[in-house]
């Protein structure tokens, strides 16, 4: 079963990472590493003394204990039978999955202390560790490759994890990575003399590598093999500038003093066949570049069509994942044993170097094409994917249910992306650059921070659980043979939203759980925490099905539907080393050029935000925009219209469409079904909820799939939250109690008349009698509708905050049973807006041609939440809002346009509204400069939300004349 049960002095083990990250701070303090009085002690057979990993003696030890460590050396990996094994697999059975350690001990230390299946035995070995790894009988310990390179702790971890392997050949499984088979370059590259080669090895996929030469002259040193080491690790390894240093660092740990003639040793010694502790040749000679549990496939990289049954030097597609693993292992093997018979340089038949083992090198670079399943990149510009139809069939073939890889770093916890057609589940777990800030004071090249996830599969179950950077618990656990099985909101994880995002994890917050999203975009990963209600609101509709996924609009509250808080991860270049090797660009260009009008025009439904875009319609400027509108509705393309403009009905602001501005949207080729299915919805809504409804009024029908409206938007919502009987409408004009009478919400009590005049009772001056006589009208108001109102008075906010306040102290005094909670609904939270240009002729001369602003109705309900107190914030109907993207992609039957946000552009003259919406919901968007948005705030713009696709001076100018 699973036991959490822990050896005693687990406390004392886990204070064990500040001990070592003391140590790290005394780099050159002699140390004897396993707490002896001097190095030539007795220690634990596998705790390396003098010089570990230079080769002096057996395991590092002086000539003096040579002979006592020989004596209790553990088996050679190439002595143990049965070393790959594949044991059988009880439901009691706990695989846990570790990857990209990259040298960093502090992060093996921390996965120890939360495992199932691992912990410390024996005495406490000082830098060494707080005793012996051990693990429990009903474990398998699965490391996913890429054990060094980026911290002082490549020999530990190396040692401890092969140590262990040596002590349990089937419960403990290597998979190697890129990292792991570079270390196979050193012998014949470093070997004496060789460094005045003109380097053969060069990375054949950059297109222009740093030379030897260039790096010496550029770092101002001799030319000799310890400048050449540093050369390959910093240039050609895919390792960083600190890594030689991080090696000398952990000598120094391990032995008190380190020189760089120790590190050059150090490297070429660890993969030295002939050597006395060839430690990094015998954690080569234990690994696997692919594994089956049962079934779950285990790569570095990942799967792509070309690797895929792909096995080097043969020309055969293995079809059978498990025959394929097979093959590949032993084609490993024996280029393994190529190398260690033939490590050296020699002539090859083409008369060019060669050496032994230099495919299974290639085989871990991008040299290797797609061919290879260690050096694979299974991102887009930086965000997981779904593998693809073949990928996914080879897996099925073979009943692969499950496919776990490291190598690309996602943020903070694993990656899972959920596969809906045959429910296979694919798991990205390097978590290597958790927090970039992360701190460096032990480790200059720590990028994980305090982060920390273990993934184990027992049963049926997947669990993915752990600590963010700034200390919150995450976790989930999904079911890996029948997804219909998860709940929730665990099952919301493996998703993805609209927008592109991956739902990664549940976390919770104070009494609450959310689930933390994130978007790969080139660089960088932007992170969320996101409410249930909202993640489900955002899936793609693939993702989508099933009753778990329908959010009813009463039940949600304002706050969910807000972002709760959100940070940006780099990911430097060197980490997604893929992607550009691949051509995927680190931005998008906002350039309108041809080739962004190509991609324009391959959309297949165009969203208009209509003010700050159409001009007026009798201008030369307004003209080109409506004949490029016409143009577009001319190529069989979708339009629809969109206002954040409260006072316009649907029915008016289509009519304006059509009528004032001339635009052909009746002309539009709406599918039969999408008409008859928008017309029996707003049957249904007219008529309080009948059905039936004679469905012939295919106009009505166009427009309403044609144009939204906030006034449209917040009679929607109210009816939808079907608890809204009696508002208080806060309004100019007629729109807003168009709408709600057609949503069938007459019972309202609203600052205008039924013409859409002024009530004289709100222009009066603010006092208690003038309150409280127009409160009378309505004691029973169980909402307040904030519109934007042209004449908004301090008597009506004065109104409505006491609308509020009384209902929440009689809601307190009663117990709930009198009063209520009011809702407060804005129709949008624009601030502010351009309601046009002063003349170029205007009386003031210094003010001409420029443009006019005005509040907009976010700062008239923001005014009223301030006043109500109680942090009340408002649900927001308007563009950028979930609900006004509820309302574009809801089904038409449901009252929807269904709009396919894969297939839409937005064209908007706002980053904070048209952008964003956009942006939030995986649209394209094309910025026009005619509005409120200038070319020096697009310039100055940085964030990713508020990023358009294009940009381009007016919509006049789309087509070229």
């Amino acid at each position: 079963a699973r036991s959490r049960v822990r050896p005693k002095g687990r406390g004392r083990r886990i204070a064990h990472v500040a001990a070592v990250g003391a140590a790290s701070a005394r780099a050159r303090v002699a140390t004897c590493c396993m707490g002896a009085k001097n190095c030539a002690g007795n220690r634990t057979p596998d705790a390396p003394q003098n010089r570990p990993g230079v080769g002096r003696a057996p395991n590092g030890g002086t000539a003096a204990s040579s002979k006592r460590v020989r004596d209790h050396a553990p088996t050679s990996v190439r002595d143990v039978s049965g070393l790959n094994d594949i044991p059988a697999i009880s439901p009691d059975t706990v695989i846990e999955y570790i990857t990209d350690v990259e040298g960093n001990w502090e992060y093996v230390i921390n996965f120890v202390s939360r495992s199932r299946i691992l912990y410390w035995t024996g005495e406490p070995r000082g830098v060494w560790g707080p005793g012996d790894l051990a693990i429990r009988p009903e474990g398998i310990l699965v490391f996913g490759g890429d054990a060094p390179d980026k911290g002082p702790g490549d020999i530990r971890f190396v040692k401890t994890i092969t140590k262990l392997k040596i002590q349990h050949p089937s419960q403990v499984f290597i998979i190697l990575g890129n990292r792991d088979l570079m270390k196979m370059r050193f012998l014949a590259e470093l070997a004496e003399g060789n460094e005045n080669l003109d380097s053969p090895w060069l990375p054949t996929w950059e297109k222009e590598p740093k030379t030897f030469s260039a790096f010496l002259e550029k770092q101002k040193l001799v030319k000799n093999r310890i400048s050449k080491l540093k050369w390959m690790l910093e240039c050609n390894m895919g390792c960083q500038d600190h890594t030689f240093s991080t090696r000398k660092d952990e000598l120094a740990h391990l032995n008190g003093t380190a020189t760089d003639q120790d590190v050059l040793h150090s490297y070429t010694d660890s993969v030295d066949p002939k050597g006395r502790d060839p430690w990094m040749l015998e954690f080569l000679r234990a690994g696997l570049i692919a594994l089956v549990l049962k079934d779950t496939l285990f790569v570095h990289g990942g799967l792509q069509d070309e690797s895929a049954g792909h096995v080097p030097g043969q020309d055969i597609a293995y079809t059978n994942v498990r025959q394929w693993v097979h093959e590949l292992n032993a084609w490993k093997r024996q280029e393994l044993a190529n190398f260690e018979s033939k490590p050296q340089w020699r002539v090859g038949p083409d008369g060019k170097l060669t050496r032994g083992g230099a495919g299974l090198i290639e085989y871990g670079t991008p040299g290797a094409g797609k061919k290879t399943v260690i050096y694979c990149n299974p991102f887009d510009n930086g965000n997981p994917v779904k593998r693809t139809e073949k990928v996914r069939r080879f897996l099925d073939s073979s009943g692969i249910k499950c496919m776990i890889s490291g190598h690309q770093p996602h943020g903070q916890m694993p990656t899972i992306v959920r596969h809906m057609e045959s429910g296979l589940l694919v798991i990205t777990a390097d978590t290597s650059r958790s927090d970039a800030k992360g701190s460096k004071v032990f480790n200059p090249l720590n990028n994980r921070g305090l982060a920390i996830s273990v993934l184990r599969i027992q049963g049926e179950l997947v669990e993915v659980e752990g600590v963010t950077n700034d200390g919150r618990s995450h976790g989930c656990t999904l079911n890996r043979l029948d997804m219909s099985k998860d709940a929730m909101p665990d099952a919301l994880v493996g998703r993805q939203l609209v927008n592109h995002a991956w739902v990664k994890t549940v976390v919770k917050e104070k009494d609450e759980q959310k689930v933390m999203v994130a978007l790969g975009r080139g660089f960088n990963v932007s992170v969320e925490a996101m409410s249930i209600q909202r993640a489900c609101m955002n899936l793609k509709s693939e993702y989508r099905t099933g009753d778990n996924f329908l959010v009813k609009v009463r039940e949600i509250e304002a706050s969910q539907l807000l972002e709760a808080w959100k940070t940006v991860e780099d990911c430097p270049e060197e980490d997604l080393d893929a992607s550009m090797s691949r051509g995927i660009p680190r931005s998008r260009s906002l350039r309108f050029g041809e080739q962004a009008l190509a991609q324009f025009d391959q959309a297949e439904t165009y969203i208009f935000a209509f003010n700050g875009v159409f001009m007026k319609p009798d201008t030369e400027l307004g003209e080109r925009i409506v004949r490029n509108v016409n143009r577009i509705i001319a190529r069989k393309k979708r339009v629809v219209f969109i206002t954040n403009d409260s006072t316009m009905s649907r029915d008016k602001f289509f009519r304006r469409i059509i009528d004032d501005y001339q635009i052909n949207a009746l002309q539009q080729q709406h599918s039969e079904s999408s008409l008859e299915e928008a017309a029996m919805a707003g049957t249904r809504s007219s008529n309080g909820g009948a059905s039936g409804g004679s469905p012939q009024n295919f106009v009505q029908a166009a427009q309403r799939l044609s144009v939204v409206t906030t006034a449209y938007m917040c009679a929607w919502y109210c009816k939808q939250h079907g608890r809204i009987k009696k508002p208080f409408v806060i309004a100019h004009g007629t729109g807003l109690l168009e709408e709600l009478r057609l949503a069938g919400i007459t019972d309202y009590f609203a600052t205008v008349d039924e013409e859409g005049k002024p009530k004289k009772e709100f222009s009066e001056p603010v006092s208690a009698v003038n309150i409280q006589n127009i409160v009378q009208q309505a004691p029973d108001v169980d909402a307040i509708i904030v519109g934007w109102d042209h004449r908004l008075s301090a008597l009506t906010i004065a109104v409505a905050e006491n609308f509020v306040r009384w209902n929440e102290e009689l809601w307190t005094e009663t117990g709930g049973k009198e009063g209520c909670r009011l809702p407060i609904i804005t129709c949008s939270s624009d601030l502010g807006g351009i309601v046009g240009r002063t003349t170029k002729d205007y009386a003031v001369e210094r003010f001409q041609d420029r443009k006019v602003r005005t509040i907009g109705n976010g700062m008239m309900v923001a005014a009223i939440c301030r006043r109500a107190g109680l942090e009340r914030i408002p649900i927001d109907v308007g563009k950028p809002s979930q609900m006004f993207l509820e309302q574009l992609r809801r089904d038409p039957q449901y009252g929807g346009l269904g709009v396919n946000f894969g297939g839409a552009v937005v064209v908007g003259d706002n980053l904070q509204t048209d952008v964003k919406m956009a942006n939030q919901s995986g649209m394209r968007s094309l910025l026009v400069l005619s509005g409120v948005t200038s070319r020096e705030m697009v310039d100055q713009e940085d964030r990713p939300d508020y990023t358009p696709t294009w940009v381009l001076d007016s919509l006049a100018d789309l087509f070229p004349p």
